[in-house]
């Protein structure tokens, strides 16, 4: 594999990524389903318009369309986790919201509430992201905000929920190039493979 020396290469903004493409993939069968539950015309709820990564959760009126998702992490929620290998696991914490819009304050807290159920089952139920390397291991916290309408001229509620995801392999120590690549644009070798062989000893006695 080219770069191998080089180690996993992951940043946060990936898990963010890989976080925001999960949540896209299922939504809408969640959603579904809890139209189902409470006897809602399936499809009636309104689907998210736009999914981002946000340093906050804060977001200005208009920025993005509604419902809105959005994923942002902000760091560790524990020390990290060194193997025998070198390798690191991390522990991130991640936190996921949805906002959405209402004719009134009512209306939109109930949507926010079909967003919770919707986003706390797929999250809980289906964990692993990333092609298993991220695992969701605790939900931590939920809040519920109304944005204040005076200020955006509609109203706008918003549900959040804070999750530790533990991300396997993040970084390794071992390996990395013995000196500066003379040309650092080309993919750089992999580690040497060690040739093995079969003997077979006949033991006398």
């Amino acid at each position: 594999m080219p770069d191998q020396k080089f180690g996993p290469l992951i940043s946060f903004a990936d898990v963010e990524q890989g976080l925001l493409e999960h949540i896209e993939e299922w939504i809408d069968a969640w959603l579904a389903a809890r139209e189902r539950k409470v006897g809602i015309t399936p499809g009636t709820i309104a689907r998210p318009r736009s999914y981002i990564t946000k340093q906050t959760f804060t977001t200005l009126p208009g920025e993005e369309q509604t419902p809105c998702v959005i994923v942002v992490s902000d760091g560790f929620t524990e020390n990290s986790e060194r193997h025998g290998d070198s390798s690191h696991d991390i522990y991130l914490r991640m936190g996921v919201a949805a906002i959405v819009q209402g004719s009134e304050s009512k209306q939109a807290r109930e949507l926010a509430g079909h967003y919770q159920v919707a986003l706390l089952g797929l999250l809980l139920k289906k964990r692993t992201v990333m092609g298993g390397r991220a695992v969701m291991n605790e939900w931590r916290d939920m809040r519920m905000d109304d944005l204040d309408e005076e200020a955006v001229g509609r109203s706008l509620s918003a549900v959040r929920l804070e999750l530790s995801y533990c991300v396997r392999d993040f970084v390794n120590e071992y390996g990395g190039p013995e000196v500066v690549p003379s040309v650092p644009y080309d993919p750089q070798p992999d580690f040497p493979f060690v040739e093995t062989h079969e003997e077979i000893v006949e033991v006398k006695s």
